[in-house]
């Protein structure tokens, strides 16, 4: 069965070169060399045809003569499996029938000579089973015998020991007695209860006294821990207070108080208060102050910032100024007179 199969692809061939060429002349005219280079594609096309029809009939005649191969291959292989499986269970059917003839035989063998050696032992054995049952009977009764007689030794031992050690310790003895009739005596009484009663009363007393002392005992320490843990937070937070976060090179504010007056006649005043602390260390501050402050224009108060002034005004003046009098209703109307103007 012939075929025919058809390819196609783009060949790409790249070129390059130079060449001499003459331009007329514009000024002065002349040649150069021009170089060029790129790359030129082609598609190409190739039909392809085969016939195979002669090979097809070599292929097939060949396959023809390897099934006739296989098959008497084939053939021959199974006789010879035969042949070699029947040969072979005759070989085992010998090889087995002829072991187990010679372990029957052989088993057999033993078993007789063993039963005679087994037979010849339990002979021996009763016999030595006998005699050693004379012998545990023969010893019984000399250890009863020699029991006995050691028996009465060691009592009489025992008697004599003990008459002598009564004769020897007979103080102690009568002492012993005497102690056990008084403790018998003791226990017998109602004044064990009265006893056991007042031990356990006593001992729960005890208990109840050393809990009683471990609880003031922990009670002052929780007291000393709290007015520890107080007076730590309190100079933790004085501290704390007293510190000032920065540098060292930071700007601090400091209160001042600064007043002018503009009246007609007298012209213009102004005075400036600060802290004595910094009073003392500058004295010519308040001039700086003042002398800085003079030309500074002021912007009036806000209706919320003159509304906050008079609230704190009348809360200073209603802790200041706490009789009915007519000196402090005069002050009071006064204050109030000058802080609504």
């Amino acid at each position: 069965m012939s075929y025919r199969r058809s390819f196609s692809r783009t060949i790409s061939v790249p070129y390059s070169g130079s060449k001499s060429v003459s331009y007329p002349a514009s000024q002065n005219g002349g040649t150069m060399t021009v170089s060029y280079s790129g790359t030129a594609h082609e598609n190409v096309n190739v039909d392809i045809y085969v016939d195979t029809d002669p090979f097809d009939a070599s292929v097939e005649n060949c396959n023809r003569h390897v099934n006739g191969l296989t098959a008497s291959v084939g053939a021959m292989n199974a006789a010879q499996c035969a042949a070699i499986a029947e040969n072979a269970e005759k070989v085992s059917k010998s090889l087995i029938d002829g072991f187990f003839h010679t372990v029957r035989t052989d088993l057999a063998t033993q078993k007789a000579e063993l039963e005679q050696t087994v037979e010849a032992r339990l002979i021996l054995l009763r016999q030595q089973a006998a005699s050693l049952r004379e012998k545990q009977a023969k010893m019984s009764e000399d250890y009863a015998r020699t029991t006995a007689r050691y028996q009465k030794i060691f009592s009489d031992l025992n008697n004599e020991l003990s008459i002598r050690i009564h004769e020897i310790d007979q103080p102690v003895f009568n002492m012993a007695k005497d102690i056990d009739e008084q403790s018998d005596r003791m226990l017998h009484t109602d004044m064990v209860q009265t006893a056991v009663t007042m031990s356990k009363e006593t001992s729960i007393l005890q208990a109840q006294i050393n809990a009683a002392t471990v609880k003031r005992h922990a009670l002052e320490a929780m007291t000393q821990a709290k007015n520890f843990l107080v007076s730590k937070a309190s100079s933790e937070r004085t501290i704390q207070e007293s510190l000032i976060d920065g540098t060292g090179k930071d700007g601090y504010l400091v209160p001042v108080c600064y007043m002018r007056t503009d009246s007609g006649k007298e012209g213009t005043k102004q005075k400036c208060y600060v802290p004595d602390y910094y009073k003392a260390k500058d004295r010519q501050l308040e001039d700086r102050l003042c002398q800085s402050l003079k030309d500074v224009n002021f912007a009036g108060n806000s209706n919320a910032e003159e509304e906050q002034l008079k609230s704190y005004v009348q809360s200073e003046m209603a802790k200041k100024i706490t009789g009915d009098d007519s000196h402090s209703d005069r002050v009071r109307t006064m204050i109030n007179k000058m802080l609504n103007k």
